[in-house]
Formats: structure tokens, sequence, C-alpha cells
């Protein structure tokens, strides 16, 4: 259960400063620049606070599998890096196809920006339990 925890933890952790620099700092203006009159004038953050941590949770449960049999790359960040595009590569595609005028940019970045961002946090996952599990800190 801690090391579940612990993945949990390090998956969050790692999403929401991954975002802080993807939304605050590299893209602050592409999506404003791209979808223009579609973007609030500021986000709905508690939207984000509540359905991000159920997203990222099968993260966590991955990386506390990857940990057990020692194969971060092949039962952590690779099947995180599928799953997180390709969730995100059907809301997309399903803009692109059913949206007029949908920046195909968007989606672009978007399933790349996914892809990365699903395997780092199965490496930030996998890192929290290895690190807690090392210094014997969480015992």
């Amino acid at each position: 259960m801690k090391t579940s925890l612990l993945a949990y933890a390090g998956t969050f952790f790692t999403l929401l400063v991954c975002d802080g620099i993807w939304l605050g700092l590299i893209a602050r203006n592409f999506y404003r620049d791209q979808l223009g009159a579609l973007m609030l004038p500021s986000p709905k953050l508690a939207v984000g606070a509540l359905v991000l941590p159920v997203l990222h949770r099968r993260d966590g449960c991955a990386c506390r599998a990857a940990g057990a049999v020692g194969g971060l790359y092949r039962h952590g960040v690779s099947p995180r890096c599928h799953s997180g595009s390709g969730g995100l590569c059907t809301c997309d595609i399903t803009n692109l196809a059913t949206l007029c005028n949908w920046p195909l940019a968007i989606s672009l970045v978007d399933m790349a920006r996914s892809t990365a961002l699903t395997a780092l946090t199965a490496v930030g996952g996998y890192l929290a339990v290895r690190f807690f599990a090392e210094t014997g800190a969480w015992r």
C-alpha cells in the first residue's frame, strides 16, 4: 500500500511540475495564438485539480509494477507513453475531424506532449519509490 501511494505521489508531483513548466513557461502563448476566442480569459483550475489525480492514478500503479519487476522501460515508461498518447490522440483527432478550423498544430503538439508527459510521470513515480525504498525513510 505504501509503495502504491509513493508511486502515485511521485507521478502526480512530476505531472504538476512538468505541466507547470509547459503551460507557464514554454507554451504560454501557444494555445491562445492557436485557439483565439475559444480560450477562456483564465483557466478553470478547479476542474484540473479534480480530474488530474484520477487520470494519473494508472501511472502510479504502473510504476509500482515496474519497480517490482525491475523493468522500468518495458513495464513502466513504454506502456504509459502508449496510453497517454493514445488517449489524447483520440481526443485531438476527434477535434480535428469534427470542429471547424481546429488547428492541426494543436493536435500534433498535444500528442507529442502527452507522450513525453506520461513517460516522465512514469519515471517520476518509479524514482520516488526507488529513492524512498533505498533510504528506508518510509518504512
